[in-house]
């Protein structure tokens, strides 16, 4: 594995959300971080069913990998106590939802273009129930326009944990975390067609690691 130097308060913070999380649920299964390259870009485009899932992917996967990963997240969640905290030491920038935000979209371009992790939740929104939503063409078009791989990931368990609207955390009998196989796709300027080609094989993809009650 590359040996990416991790700033200490990503440290920081990792210890103490893997901390809070194995006292949240009684189990955490992580499975296909092979599948992560050691080096070299990577897109990784997750379910989204709680606010912890960003938690759950960077207090285990950066440490597992050795690899600092960068995360695209809602704007609003950045002016959070604490939260905010937590997502900007691990990476996480906002982005403004509800308009097309070329700034964050050109940031990145650039991290994966200098050859980082960067995490998307194409979904846009944490799922009210579960269930996989209709993916935005955010994921699509990164990949098109870079050509980097697309690492599917599901997220299960996180929406019991800490449900959308609720104010207070409950303990879970299991949480797991499934990376998938990788989409690749030749570089393209990205067309309306390309788009919508591109987002279903990578909706697909992540549907295919969800459990059968999780899937549109």
């Amino acid at each position: 594995m590359t040996t990416e130097r991790i700033p200490l308060g990503m440290r920081l913070s990792e210890r103490f959300g893997r901390w809070a999380m194995q006292r949240l649920a009684g189990e955490i299964v992580v499975n296909g971080l092979k599948r992560i390259p050691a080096t070299g870009p990577v897109l990784l485009a997750s379910n989204h069913i709680s606010w912890v899932d960003p938690v759950l992917l960077a207090c285990w996967l950066t440490p597992a990998t050795s690899r600092p990963m960068t995360w695209m997240g809602k704007a609003e969640a950045m002016r959070w106590p604490l939260v905010g905290w937590f997502l900007r030491v691990n990476g996480v920038f906002g982005v403004r939802r509800g308009a097309a935000d070329l700034e964050a979209f050109r940031l990145a371009e650039r991290i994966l273009s200098e050859g980082h992790i960067l995490g998307i939740y194409p979904e846009g929104t944490r799922s009210p129930d579960g269930i996989l939503r209709p993916f935005r063409d955010g994921a699509a078009l990164l990949a098109l326009r870079s050509g980097v791989p697309v690492l599917p990931v599901a997220v299960t368990g996180t929406d019991g944990l800490w449900r959308k609207g609720s104010l207070i955390p409950r303990r879970v009998p299991r949480v797991t975390l499934t990376i998938g196989e990788p989409v690749v796709m030749p570089r393209a300027e990205g067309s309306r067609p390309e788009l919508a080609a591109v987002s279903g094989a990578i909706h697909d993809a992540v549907a295919a690691l969800l459990p059968e009650a999780n899937r549109p």
